[in-house]
């Protein structure tokens, strides 16, 4: 078993050999994006690894595509590829998950008030 420290925050999670990052996150309850499913093929889970890299397995070629080269020197990982694989401690940083409607929302607000504020004119 591989537990899983999330920085920022007091939770410690385990995750049982074999266990992508992504499934352990979710099934604690702890919020990640994500809207492929765990398949790599949109890149949102990717976390950062602070420590303990030697806990999960290697980097894949996928991650190498969504990440970039230098995914491997600054511990960039993609949540759904990286698996629990040793019995140590890995402490990862998990971005807040993006609400994406409220996003837009407070966008097409601005812009009202931006026409608003200026009648007539354009911008």
């Amino acid at each position: 078993m591989t537990r899983i420290a999330i920085a920022g925050s007091d939770k410690v999670v385990v995750g049982p050999a074999g266990s992508s990052l992504l499934t352990v996150l979710q099934e604690a309850g702890h919020p990640i994006a994500t809207s492929c499913g765990g398949v790599a093929t949109c890149g949102l889970c990717k976390v950062t690894v602070k420590q303990g890299k030697e806990n999960l397995s290697p980097i894949c070629q996928e991650e190498i595509n969504h990440l970039g080269s230098i995914a491997k020197i600054v511990g960039l990982r993609l949540a759904c590829q990286a698996r629990c694989s040793g019995e140590g401690e890995v402490r990862v940083e998990v971005p807040e998950v993006e609400d994406v409607a409220a996003r837009k929302a407070a966008k097409a607000e601005r812009l009202r008030q931006l026409r608003n504020s200026n009648p007539g004119g354009r911008r």
